[in-house]
């Protein structure tokens, strides 16, 4: 890399203005800036270290720059500490001479040093491959509704509609609670990020209309997001309470057939799980269902996550056949080995292999690890494109040997897809 450049943190408010200028210079129109300005000054749990920042030296100006956006994910119940690599730029002039490289240096130890479970990313299709991110739960899928597939407004104003307050904080709280016990893997966002979604996020490059609708003759009150800047150019609908009625869901459908019309919005996009009620009443309008994109993601300690999600597993040893198993299952990704130790149904230990055979050893790749862990495929489904991931006995053939051996069922038993979606909590 060229010596001109000086890696650093952000250090005080002042890199604020210094930041917000460089994405400009990227970006606009996109309001990026305005963005970067409001995640630093006030979304929960920032802190100016984590900016990670190239300037030139000649000049002082920031070369490339990006952020670790602290989240926290679910599993199961399961509190996951995640770091997201995001608003991620580096000037025109700067590019190709390493400094993203370097930078990620600088976020890599971080992760380490602050223990965070996994590391995500949004961005742009193949790039972070090279630092071990993997496409691996849902983003983006693109469900989109024509007008004409929803009925208009009823006029008998059956629903009232009106924009979230922070005095809607503790039902926001509750939608969301709800929201988590539907996904396998979700966001967590507590009262400080709902107050700041309703306040500071109201300023942002990436802002939302939170609407509350609440039916006139019965007690229902549920609640949707319509992002006001994203890409393309249907009417965005984010989030959507889960158990919504089909009557108030014809009508939420119907209320943004009217914005559309207000706004010269061409169709209504979901941005939704396809799983959801309402992406599964859309789609039975005839709404059409593009190909998802993906969060890509990567597990900085691969044995310090199983064992992280112990319960997880024994849990779903509990309701298999094989509960009460007692033996050691091997995941072998090639490159390193690592050891599930059980004992009566319990996940007594994971290590690094033990280097002797193992008679229940799981073939996987590590690049389908994270997908198959985090429940975004089956082993089949992976197995599809990929004959690298397989139970050791599969090739060996048909007879007692192979039928006896557990390591499907294991794998299948642990490592079934799930249904996730994560919210955004900015």
């Amino acid at each position: 890399m060229d010596s001109k450049y000086r890696i650093r943190r952000a250090g005080s408010s002042h890199d604020v203005g210094k930041l917000h200028d460089h994405y400009d210079k990227i970006f606009l129109p996109e309001e990026v800036g305005a963005f970067c300005e409001t995640i630093f000054s006030h979304l929960p749990g920032m802190k100016n270290e984590r900016w990670f920042i190239a300037d030139e030296e000649e000049t002082g100006e920031i070369a490339s720059a990006f952020a670790l956006i602290p989240w926290t994910w679910e599993m199961a119940g399961a509190r996951l500490k995640v770091a997201e690599m995001g608003i991620v730029g580096t000037g025109e002039g700067h590019r190709k001479k390493g400094l993203m490289r370097l930078l990620y240096r600088e976020f890599d130890a971080t992760l380490a040093e602050e223990g965070f479970d996994l590391a995500v990313v949004q961005g742009i299709p193949g790039f972070y491959r090279r630092f071990g991110y993997y496409y691996s739960i849902p983003l983006e899928p693109h469900i989109d509704i024509s007008l004409h597939q929803v009925p208009d407004l009823a006029d008998d104003d059956s629903y009232e509609f009106r924009l979230a307050e922070e005095g809607d904080i503790p039902f926001l709280l509750a939608e969301d609670e709800r929201y988590r016990r539907s996904n396998f893997i979700s966001a967590f966002r507590d009262e400080a990020h709902w107050k700041y979604l309703l306040t500071y996020g109201q300023r942002a490059g990436c802002s939302s209309q939170f609407w509350i609708m609440e039916a006139r003759k019965t007690e229902e009150k549920r609640y949707f997001r319509i992002p006001l800047q994203r890409f393309g150019a249907g009417l965005i609908v984010s989030e959507i309470s889960e158990g919504i009625s089909d009557d108030a869901l014809t009508n939420l459908f119907a209320f943004c057939k009217k914005m559309c019309a207000e706004r010269n919005k061409p169709y209504i996009r979901l941005n939704l799980a396809k799983e959801s009620t309402a992406a599964k009443t859309a789609i039975s309008f005839g709404a059409s269902v593009g190909s998802p994109y993906a969060w890509q993601i990567k597990i900085p300690d691969k044995i310090k996550f199983l064992t992280k999600i112990a319960p997880v597993l024994e849990a779903r040893l509990k309701e298999s056949s094989l509960v009460g198993f007692s033996e050691t299952l091997r995941l072998d990704l090639y490159r390193e080995q690592i050891d599930l130790d059980w004992s009566e149904g319990k996940l007594e230990s994971v290590t690094p292999g033990k280097g002797e055979e193992c008679e229940k050893t799981f073939f996987i790749p590590e690049d389908l690890f994270i997908p198959l862990v985090l429940g975004h495929r089956t082993w089949r489904e992976l197995q599809y494109t990929r004959p690298d991931i397989f139970p050791a006995m599969m090739y060996v053939g048909p007879g007692v040997d192979s039928a006896s051996d557990k390591t499907v069922r294991l794998i299948d038993a642990l490592f079934p897809a799930e249904r996730s979606w994560v919210y955004e909590q900015y």
